[in-house]
């Protein structure tokens, strides 16, 4: 058995849990309260930037949450969507 192989696999913990579509669902989610609530938000714009690739490397939607998890913590503070910060609350702590 080769070294690669003898290593624990260090998602075990992530085995069952579709974190790229709970990522999504929550991007969506947002998507919608900000667009429908017309809210212009300066770290929305640069967040919505980075995860359309119009801005940076284009990643997948669980990579930008997790690079961003406080401002978009902030984010939904500031915009009292509670629903949306219990959904990245799991994302958290399950995924990230």
């Amino acid at each position: 058995m080769d070294a690669v192989q003898e290593r624990p696999d260090r998602y075990i913990s992530f085995r069952g849990i579709d974190c790229d579509g709970n990522a999504q669902r929550f991007v969506t989610a947002l998507r919608v309260v900000m667009d429908h609530g017309e809210r212009d938000d300066p770290f929305w714009r640069y967040f919505e930037a980075k995860l359309d690739g119009r801005n940076g490397p284009e990643h997948d939607a669980l990579y930008h949450i997790h690079c961003h998890l406080n401002p978009l913590r902030e984010l939904l503070e500031r915009w009292g969507e509670q629903e949306l910060e219990g959904m990245l609350e799991e994302l958290e702590l399950e995924c990230c």
